[in-house]
């Protein structure tokens, strides 16, 4: 993979979760959440928009929305908006519709609001290192460096012969693979919380072997490239900011107190 610069498909599409709505928020979705003075969608643009790895921003939303949160300011944040589709495999094949079929894309969530420029470049490096000839590429996190900086963040964490992780916030999909693997990721999305049942996905054999004897991330690649006709890969970088995510309004409340926090004097 070259040093081009990665296009981002932002997916901030859907509608708000009951628990956010029960404790009086009036936003389109979570992405449009307030977090210490500042929407939750504004953060992970913002990270994008200063990081030196990225070119062109996709964002998939509402446009009314979208329109109403940011009103001119907008056109700062992002290239395009682009109203989501359906489901989330709807909203990432709109979200690259038009892309050259080479083009890498970063496919982000909106519901991370810890990250930033620095941790942006530490993924894009990552992706290159490990994905010169990959069709899809799949973040994922070390527990033990989630661990040592947020261990109040709690996750759903897969137990591999080469350590414990747990999925990132973001992904990295060649444009022209999307429409080829969208049924499998559309089964794969479905079961996101679920490792247990990916695995199961990926066949029997692979879901014993996660329960007793363990399987490895080059295992999974290699069951991957066979289910999907495509190049797979894992890609870990070590940045914990790439999967604090907001599921639910337990979620919101410990980001805040991150936010919020007040920075020690050195």
């Amino acid at each position: 993979m070259t040093d081009a610069p990665f296009h981002v498909v932002a997916l901030a599409g859907g509608i708000l979760e009951p628990d956010f709505r029960e404790a009086g928020y009036r936003v389109a979705n979570k992405a449009y959440l307030p977090i210490g003075g500042m929407l939750m969608l504004e953060r992970v643009l913002r990270a994008f928009r200063g990081s030196r790895s990225i070119g062109e921003i996709r964002l998939v939303t509402q446009p009314d929305a979208f329109g109403q949160a940011f009103a001119r300011a907008g056109a700062a944040l992002c290239d395009e908006v682009v109203a989501p589709g359906p489901g989330l495999i709807e909203s990432v094949l709109a979200g690259c519709a038009g892309l050259a079929p080479g083009q890498m894309v970063i496919v982000s969530a909106t519901d991370l609001p810890l990250l930033s420029p620095p941790v942006v470049d530490a993924f894009a490096a990552a992706a290159r290192a490990v994905c010169s000839e990959c069709d899809i590429g799949y973040g994922f996190v070390s527990r033990s460096a989630h661990v040592a900086r947020y261990p109040q963040v709690r996750h759903t964490w897969v137990h591999l012969k080469d350590g414990v992780f747990c999925g990132g916030g973001v992904s990295v999909l060649r444009a022209g693979a999307v429409a080829r693997a969208a049924d499998l990721l559309r089964r794969v999305a479905a079961l996101r919380k679920a490792p247990l049942r990916i695995a199961l996905l990926f066949s029997p054999n692979t879901l014993l072997r996660m329960i007793f004897t363990g399987v490895s991330v080059a295992e999974l690649e290699h069951r991957a490239d066979e289910l999907s006709g495509l190049r797979c890969r894992g890609i870990r970088c070590d940045e914990p900011e790439l999967a604090v995510n907001v599921d639910r309004l337990a979620d919101l409340r410990v980001v805040e107190e991150i936010v919020n926090k007040p920075v020690r004097a050195r």
